[in-house]
């Protein structure tokens, strides 16, 4: 099965999905042979994804106020979850790295998953125009926003409860520092801590900067009570 039929979408301009699929170091390392790498596709790709994802989430809860649909959307645009659909679409296989980010595992590494992702929504967007690509963003997303338990999606959001807590008791945002990384460039654990004023509240560890901040944050709530 080729990309296209992965994706459910025959590129008029198939230029364009060679572009988003290409890594800046591989185009880097083209010697005239790119014809461009895709962080201009994913700049675009994520204002749509932005916009698409605003629609869905205004119509499947329209009680929630505008900080609350910020918060849920932010969620499902993080690295993870991007990271993850990529993976399911089998985008790792199809990605044009440089000889360096094969070595360490771009392929496998979130950010470059992500990015990856958000430049196809960009290259789709460019080749078939806004419907299609919003029909093909929600296929991705609706399940995932159907089967969302508020209760517990706010529950997880340690930074979010973290930061309304300190405003309120300290008159300021609690801040976030990685102290260290350890073990290779794919495979990295990431150790955070948080602080309020100069005290180190808590400290946590995570495959990504983002999840060690959670863990840092839950820490810090726990203290806190």
């Amino acid at each position: 099965m080729t990309l296209s039929e992965k994706l459910r979408h025959r590129f008029s301009d198939e230029g364009l999905l060679t572009q988003a699929l290409t890594h800046k170091s591989f185009h880097n390392e083209s010697n005239g042979n790119s014809t461009g790498h895709n962080e201009r596709l994913e700049y675009l790709g994520d204002a749509v994804l932005d916009l698409v994802l605003s629609d869905l989430l205004m119509r499947r809860f329209p009680e929630l106020p505008e900080g609350d649909l910020s918060k849920i959307r932010a969620s499902f645009v993080n690295e993870t979850i991007l990271a993850q659909i990529s993976l399911e679409l089998g985008l790792d296989q199809e990605l044009r790295l440089g000889r360096g980010e094969v070595l360490t595992g771009g392929a496998a590494k979130p950010r470059i998953l992500a990015s990856g992702l958000e430049a196809v929504i960009g290259a789709l967007y460019m080749d078939a125009g806004f419907t299609v690509a919003f029909e093909w963003v929600a296929q991705l997303f609706v399940g995932r926003i159907e089967t969302l338990d508020l209760s517990l999606h706010f529950a997880t959001d340690y930074k979010t409860r973290l930061q309304e807590l300190v405003q309120e008791k300290f008159r300021e945002a609690p801040r976030y520092a990685v102290i260290g990384a350890e073990g290779p460039d794919h495979e990295k654990t990431f150790h955070v801590e948080v602080r309020v004023g100069t005290n180190v509240v808590a400290s946590g560890k995570g495959k990504s900067k983002k999840t060690a901040e959670q863990e840092a944050a839950r820490l810090a709530l726990e203290k806190f009570k």
